[in-house]
């Protein structure tokens, strides 16, 4: 066996928190990070903009087992004022990440380094032998262990945009969005969830008037905080859950509704969009968002019930959770207030249906909606989401993305066992996949300490050995 060498492919937030674990723990281990990019330099958490926030409170969002309070006490120190409940920008996470990564790297007798590449490939070496991590330079690296934590992939485009001079395929880097607009022009930003959201922000803010587009025109729910512990559920009602109950769907508002003691409060889909929003934002300003804690604690005790179950299985248990989606992705009550003012004054509309035409942008881009209506435009900006990393395994060897690239290459998805690590023919490699990439097995993987929480058990079972 080779010596105990671990490569993590992937610096962000999984990376950096096995990193961060693997430090702490003190065990005897060479590690290399493998990531083109510095450490919270990502496209999630590196942005500039002090009113891009983070989804969730920042007592959520430690990458430190065992110490829920350490982002907050990082931004203490350097005087940013957030509160344990509140959502911090998202530039100061990355600031956090750095220090995170910056802290641990310095500790005395800690054996690494940051390899400035991009991983193509890990090929197995033989029994015994450990593996190859194959670099986009033709170099390789010899690891014992590998730990895939990639991240999101490349924005999510609707079709026959993406290769569209002129279209802004995201929001993020948010000068590069703020560049490419004409200057207090209108803007159409294709979706409504988080990100059209974000851009929506920053686009009024410099003077433009934005339209929002999305097949439904929903919003996300607005809720104050993300916290654990402040719902109970008891576990053996989530694991009676059948995931092929039909009723699935009402098993779960049930048990949301017996957690909170009544039925969860929320707005009438009916109304329309702003007035929905409207009733959501005072229902929020009044604290009557239970659904909110009970959504966290739910979820954080179904992920290890479903990962040890088939993929049928939470095939089904996603499916029922649809009505729940916006929910889930719910956003935070001050950039909620933020954009009812926004739609209030005329600055923001919010249109359901997407363009059935889309001409330009010579001198402006032309839009067609499908009840016949046309408008003129001065940008168009892509906030639709971002893809996954789509990782295949061919005889034995796992496949890894290019730069930008959200197309499959040759081979079968990966397989993983319940502890994440990757199966292949029936064995189980010691190749683990972190954070967004594991969300092969796990169902819910989009928040900071579901990544820390892998991390934490890789470190530990990786110690055992």
């Amino acid at each position: 066996m080779v010596r105990r060498r671990v490569v993590i492919i992937g610096g962000g937030v999984a990376g950096t928190a096995a990193f961060a674990a693997l430090a702490r723990a003190g065990v005897d281990v060479q590690v290399d990070i493998v990531d083109p990019l510095a450490a919270g330099a990502g496209p999630a958490f590196g942005v500039g903009d002090a009113a891009l926030l983070c989804n969730t409170s920042v007592d959520l969002m430690s990458l430190l087992p065992g110490l829920p309070a350490d982002f907050h006490e990082s931004l203490r120190a350097r005087g940013v004022p957030a509160g344990r409940e509140e959502f911090a920008p998202r530039r100061e996470f990355a600031r956090y990440l750095r220090e995170v990564y910056e802290t641990w790297a310095g500790r005395p007798g800690m054996s690494h380094r940051r390899v400035s590449r991009r991983a193509l490939a890990v090929r197995p070496l033989g029994p015994g032998e450990g593996y190859r991590v194959v670099l986009d330079d033709g170099s390789g690296l010899t690891a014992s262990d590998v730990l895939v934590c990639l991240g999101w992939g490349p924005p999510r485009v609707p079709d026959g945009l993406r290769d569209r001079p002129g279209i802004v395929t995201s929001p993020f880097p948010e000068e590069r969005m703020l560049e490419s607009v004409r200057p207090s022009g209108r803007v159409l930003v294709l979706g409504t969830r988080l990100s059209a959201i974000d851009a929506a922000l920053l686009l009024t803010r410099h003077g433009h008037r934005v339209t929002l587009a999305s097949p439904s025109g929903a919003l996300p729910a607005v809720r104050t905080r993300t916290v654990r512990g402040a719902a109970r559920i008891d576990p053996a009602e989530v694991h009676a859950l059948d995931p092929a109950d039909p009723r699935l769907t009402r098993r779960i508002l049930d048990l949301v509704t017996r957690t909170l003691g009544t039925a969860p409060t929320c707005a009438d889909a009916s109304i329309g969009t702003l007035e929905r929003l409207r009733s959501e934002v005072e229902l929020a300003r009044r604290g009557q968002v239970g659904w909110q804690d009970v959504l966290v604690e739910l979820v954080d005790l179904a992920n290890p019930i479903l990962v040890r179950r088939d993929q049928d299985a939470r095939r089904r248990v996603l499916r029922a959770c649809e009505p729940l989606t916006r929910y889930l992705g719910s956003f935070p009550l001050c950039n909620a207030e933020r954009l009812l003012g926004l739609l209030d004054t005329g600055q923001v509309k919010v249109r359901a249906g997407t363009p059935r035409r889309l001409d330009g942008p010579s001198p402006f881009w032309r839009v067609q909606w499908p009840d016949g209506r046309s408008e003129h435009f001065d940008g168009v900006v892509c906030a639709t989401g971002f893809t996954g990393r789509p990782l295949r395994v061919r005889s034995g060897v796992l496949t890894l993305p290019k730069a930008h690239d959200a197309s499959p290459v040759a081979g079968a998805p990966p397989e993983l066992d319940a502890d994440l690590r990757l199966r292949v023919d029936g064995r189980s490699e010691r190749i683990w996949l972190l954070g967004v990439s594991s969300g092969v097995r796990m169902p819910f993987v989009n928040a900071v300490h579901h990544a820390t929480d892998q991390a934490e058990a890789f470190t530990r079972a990786f110690a055992e050995t």
